[in-house]
């Protein structure tokens, strides 16, 4: 991810930031490009100018998702991709910090896609959006950024690929039983 011709925006990427990205969060932290509340939109980039806007761990702390993902639409290039990790609705992690705002599952995104046939939308018919991926991990989700290579038990015994089949299933009757971390999304926006 470090191709200099992809420009990627860093939202909320605290000390963290992703390498070669502008980073954007609401403490001045080493590597944060640019300091600026993340509930106040427009945020302070031109129309178009990112490929990729990556939110890992920071989605679940805003007000206003419907806003957040136009916002999104705004910045994103055609072909841009929005790429989300955040902690399950049952992940301890989420119920542990009191600056969560957001709720998240497996269909927390389909709201705000075309290609998944779910009722209503919350955002405009101008933004354009389709999900290419979602899944459930009791670990570290891997993304653009990040290959976990810590142990995961629920991998190996194919536990988690049985989550993802029926994830609607899981979410319903085990989620409680069986705390997942994370959850992860991939969309495409679309012209």
């Amino acid at each position: 991810m470090s191709n200099s011709k992809v420009r990627i925006l860093d939202v909320g990427c605290g000390s963290s930031k992703i390498e070669g990205a502008v980073g954007i969060d609401l403490f001045e932290l080493p590597g944060v490009d640019v300091v600026h509340n993340l509930n106040s939109i427009p945020w302070p980039f031109e129309s178009l100018q990112f490929d990729r806007i990556v939110f890992c761990h920071s989605i679940s702390h805003l007000h206003d998702m419907p806003s957040v993902i136009a916002e999104c639409n705004r910045l994103l290039k055609v072909g841009g991709l929005i790429e989300i990790v955040a902690p399950h609705y049952a992940s301890d992690n989420f119920n542990t910090d009191p600056t969560h705002k957001c709720h998240m599952g497996i269909r927390s995104m389909n709201f705000f896609v075309g290609n998944v046939n779910f009722g209503y939308r919350y955002v405009s018919q101008e933004c354009r959006f389709e999900l290419l991926r979602s899944c459930i991990s009791f670990r570290e989700a891997s993304t653009s950024w990040r290959h976990s290579k810590k142990f995961n038990p629920f991998k190996i015994l194919g536990f988690e690929w049985l989550v993802n089949k029926f994830s609607r299933f899981y979410e319903h009757f085990l989620c409680w039983i069986f705390p997942p971390s994370e959850v992860y999304f991939l969309l495409k926006k679309c012209d």
